[in-house]
């Protein structure tokens, strides 16, 4: 497909995996309203996702990943972040909030999109069959490579299989947060939630969150289908 002459050329799609200095994070319409619509109250079945979502909050803000987080019209209705997630949520973070489904339609996202200096997208919220879905064709319509974090994505629909087959034919590159945050960290000498475990400590240039659970200890996640 023949790129749009006004859109940021982010060069040819040679990356094979996540780039610390070229990924950006994208989350969408991470809203109470769209929690209780997939969930409907039950926490323990949306503790998997929050969890996640959560780290991968307190990551974006420690490795200084650009980062983009849309809400959709009207926010008055649909609420902003949950407490938790506002907790964590990253100086440097944008908001913005959108009327469009697929965010990259929205003048003002869009180009804080190509304003970033990165060609990549970790892409997290919800829903899985609309925001998320439309938003991320958008983006690789836009020419950038997507990593689709599925254990932090949520939806009210049962049967997401269908969107995600869809994303996944269209370019979108299937990961998880766990793959997400080693994959960023490259060696376990600049992996700082195993310093516990290897007994070892090594000075960083900031200091790294200390409520950051090493993965492998978030409660177990069961996607729909």
């Amino acid at each position: 497909m023949e790129a749009n002459e006004n859109d940021r050329t982010p060069g040819p799609m040679s990356l094979v995996g996540t780039e610390r200095s070229d990924v950006g994070v994208l989350l969408i319409d991470v809203q109470p309203l769209f929690w209780d619509l997939a969930f409907d109250g039950d926490e323990a079945a949306q503790e998997p996702v929050m969890a996640r979502l959560v780290h991968l909050l307190m990551l974006a803000e420690w490795m200084e990943l650009p980062l983009i987080a849309t809400f959709e019209h009207p926010v008055e209705q649909n609420g902003q972040l949950p407490e938790r997630l506002e907790e964590v949520f990253p100086a440097h973070g944008q908001r913005f909030t959108k009327r469009t489904y697929n965010c990259c339609l929205e003048p003002t996202i869009r180009e804080a999109i190509k304003r970033l200096p990165v060609q990549q997208f970790a892409v997290a919220g919800a829903e899985t069959d609309v925001c998320i879905l439309q938003s991320v064709m958008g983006l690789l319509g836009m020419g950038y490579q997507v990593f689709l974090l599925e254990d932090c994505l949520f939806t009210s629909e049962p049967h997401r299989g269908p969107a995600l087959r869809r994303m996944y034919q269209a370019g979108a590159i299937p990961c998880t947060f766990k793959s997400f945050a080693y994959e960023l960290a490259e060696s376990v000498d600049h992996t700082p939630w195993l310093e516990t475990w290897l007994e070892r400590d090594t000075e960083y240039a900031k200091p790294f969150p200390e409520a950051f659970d090493p993965p492998e200890d978030f409660p177990g996640w069961r996607p729909k289908l």
